[in-house]
């Protein structure tokens, strides 16, 4: 099926500045990336390309070939992703595979934000990493979260952050923490399983509607220190090169710069929170006109729409259905209209 979303060129205008969101992990839809390489032979050539460099990146024994769950069989991705870390690589693949692809039809950000995982495809994309390193960093992340953060996972609310923390006092369950904090009445907790399940049933219980995250570990989490040094000593070998775009970075609330340690900040997204409404307001007042999903579906669309109310908003990757609220990386509303609707 080709994608119409894929002409934005067409319907930007000419002093449009984008803003490219890179989603986090736990959207557990499979993207369209058929939809995307049927756009047109550019959209299929970047489709195809960033499928070899993502390859590049795999170790070569364990883990399926991203171009054949992805692309040639999607039909075969529900069960490769139950091997661990397959859907958050589907994720990373799918974000770049975007980027290119946009930028195959005229499209450059001006801007781009990456939320919690998100920010290896956020920084891969603006050109400090290569598409295979960000792969490679990606599988160690993804190894590290799965064996350090094991007996935990990640819960959304439909609440503020004070509202959030009611519910987690309520519940008697100190070891939760807020996470993410994704819009104005959207927040992601992390914890220890038990602990978690208990906020969200004490949400709602309170008349919050709340939601356990396809998230099976502990991430933004005070518990995870040393996980993210773990981590940090995997990923630094990497070769940093200068950005070509301006990061903003959630966790650090700023936009990155050539002199920081890109690989010390991903690996303090294992610990530290997200706060992605003031980032994208800060994005905003920068100069950008348009927030522009870099990733299958429209999560962080929404996210910026209740951030910046009157916020225009693209999402050129359909994501395969899945309803009800199911990502970290989800805004926490109501599912929205089709992701080929422009808002």
């Amino acid at each position: 099926m080709s994608s119409p979303r894929l002409r934005p060129a067409e319907e930007l205008k000419p002093d449009d500045v984008c803003a490219f969101l890179f989603p986090g992990t736990g959207s557990a839809g499979v993207p369209d990336l058929p939809g995307l390489a049927a756009a047109g032979p550019a959209a299929a050539r970047a489709v195809a390309d960033v499928l070899d460099a993502v390859q590049e990146g795999l170790p070569r024994t364990g883990w399926p070939s991203m171009r054949a769950i992805l692309l040639a069989d999607p039909a075969g991705y529900r069960a490769a992703a139950r091997t661990p870390g397959v859907a958050q690589l589907a994720s990373y693949t799918a974000s770049v595979a975007v980027d290119r692809a946009l930028r195959a039809g005229g499209v450059h950000p001006g801007h781009a934000v990456g939320q919690s995982f998100g920010e290896i495809a956020a920084l891969v994309c603006a050109g400090a990493f290569s598409i295979a390193d960000g792969a490679r960093m990606a599988t160690a992340a993804v190894e590290v979260l799965a064996r350090r953060g094991t007996g935990g996972g990640m819960g959304l609310l439909e609440a503020d952050e004070d509202g959030t923390r009611a519910c987690i006092d309520a519940a008697g369950a100190p070891q939760v923490v807020v996470a993410c904090l994704n819009a104005p009445q959207v927040t992601v907790v992390s914890g220890p399983d038990g602990p978690l399940d208990a906020v969200l049933d004490t949400a709602r219980g309170r008349g919050v509607n709340s939601v356990r995250l396809a998230v099976p570990y502990l991430s933004h989490h005070p518990a995870m220190a040393g996980a993210d040094d773990e981590w940090y000593a995997m990923i630094r070998g990497f070769p940093q090169r200068p950005l070509e775009v301006p990061v903003h970075s959630p966790v650090r609330g700023r936009a990155y710069r050539d002199g920081d340690d890109l690989h010390r900040a991903m690996a303090d997204c294992i610990v530290k929170p997200v706060r992605l409404p003031d980032t994208l307001r800060a994005v905003h007042a920068a100069g950008a006109t348009v927030f522009t999903e870099a990733g299958a579906g429209n999560a962080l669309c929404q996210c910026a729409r209740l951030a910046v109310p009157g916020a225009r908003t693209m999402a050129p990757l359909r994501d395969r259905p899945r309803h009800g609220l199911t990502g970290k990386a989800a805004s926490g509303v109501a599912p929205a209209r089709d992701e080929r609707d422009r808002s």
